[in-house]
C-alpha cells in the first residue's frame, strides 16, 4: 500500500483525489500546516515515511504577491523536500497556463505556453521549476496540467456550481427564466474523479510511475460551456428559458477556446472514462 503526503485535501480537487485514493486503498496523509511558511526541516517531518506527495494546494485568485506564493513557491518548497527525501511529486498544474488555442486545435504539452492572467502565469512559473528539476534529475515530478474539472466540492461561485444552485431555485419557485452571461465558449471539461483516479495511476507503484515532466488532463474535446447549464436544467427538470444576456466573463473573452491534446496521456495508459453528465450529476445532487 502507497503513503502518500496529499497537500490541499480540504479543497475541491483535494477532496476528490483524496476519496479515490483511500478507495483504492492508499494510506493517504493530510496536514492542516500552513504550507507557505513550512522549511525544509518542516517539510521532511511532513515527508517521513511517505512514498509520494501529491500537490493539490494552491489558489486562483488573489494579489499577485498572493498567487506567487501559492502557486510558486510552495511548489519549489515541494520540489527540493520531495528531492530530499526521495519521495514522487505529483503536482496540478492548469491548462491556463497555454493561454489562448486556436479554434478547432489542441494544446500540446511541447507547444507553446502564453498565459493571459496572472493565475496563469504563477502556475507556468511553477511548471517550469518542476520541468528543470525533472529535466537536471533533480526529482520524480509529473505535472499534471488539467483543463476544466467538474463534480462534487465545487465552489458554489463557479459557474457549474452557480447554475446548480440558480436552475434548482427556479425548477422549485416555478420560474419562467434565467439568466447568464454569454455561454458561448468552448471549454475541455473533466470529471473530478477522473483527476483522483489520474492520482492514483501515477502513484510510484501503478502503471504511470515512469511518467515524469509534463501531461495534459483533460477529456480531449472541446464543449460550449452552454452544455453545463443545459445538462444542470435537464437534471433540476426545468423547462423554462435560459437567457445569455447578463454580464460575460472576461476570462472567457480572453480565451473563446479550449482543448487538451491526450497523445501523451493515453500513451502513459491512463484514460478518463466518467462522463460530464456524471460528474454534473454529482454537482447537483451534493447541493440538493
Amino acid at each position: 500500500m502507497s503513503r502518500v503526503l496529499l497537500l490541499g485535501a480540504g479543497g475541491f480537487l483535494g477532496g476528490a483525489i483524496a476519496r479515490e485514493l483511500r478507495e483504492a486503498g492508499v494510506d493517504v496523509r493530510t496536514t492542516g500546516s500552513d504550507l507557505t511558511a513550512l522549511g525544509p526541516g518542516d517539510w521532511a517531518r511532513e515527508l517521513d515515511g511517505a512514498d509520494a506527495v501529491v500537490n493539490a494546494a494552491g489558489r486562483t485568485f488573489g494579489s499577485l504577491a498572493e498567487l506567487t506564493r501559492a502557486n510558486v513557491l510552495l511548489l519549489a518548497g515541494v520540489l527540493e523536500a520531495a528531492q530530499a527525501a526521495n519521495v514522487r511529486l505529483i503536482h496540478l498544474a492548469s491548462a491556463a497556463e497555454y493561454g489562448r488555442t486556436p479554434e478547432g486545435e489542441a494544446s500540446r504539452e511541447d507547444g507553446p505556453a502564453q498565459p493571459l492572467s496572472p493565475y496563469g502565469a504563477s502556475k507556468l512559473a511553477g511548471t517550469v521549476l518542476l520541468q528543470e528539476a525533472v529535466r537536471t534529475g533533480r526529482a520524480d515530478a509529473l505535472a499534471l496540467r488539467l483543463t476544466n474539472p467538474v463534480g462534487a466540492g465545487m465552489n458554489p461561485g463557479s459557474l457549474p456550481g452557480r447554475a446548480a444552485r440558480e436552475l434548482r431555485a427556479a425548477a422549485e419557485q416555478g420560474r419562467g427564466s434565467v439568466r447568464f452571461g454569454p455561454l458561448g465558449a468552448y471549454r475541455d471539461f473533466i470529471a473530478a474523479r477522473d483527476v483522483g483516479r489520474a492520482a492514483l495511476h501515477f502513484l510510484p507503484d501503478q502503471a504511470g510511475a515512469q511518467a515524469r515532466g509534463v501531461l495534459n488532463l483533460g477529456s480531449g474535446e472541446a464543449r460550449p460551456v452552454r452544455d453545463i447549464v443545459t445538462e444542470l436544467a435537464r437534471i433540476a427538470g426545468y423547462s423554462g428559458e435560459i437567457l445569455e444576456d447578463a454580464p460575460g466573463s472576461p476570462r472567457s473573452g480572453d480565451v473563446p477556446y479550449q482543448r487538451a491534446d491526450l497523445t501523451a496521456l493515453k500513451i502513459s495508459g491512463y484514460t478518463p472514462t466518467v462522463p460530464l453528465a456524471v460528474a454534473l450529476g454529482e454537482l447537483y445532487v451534493e447541493g440538493s
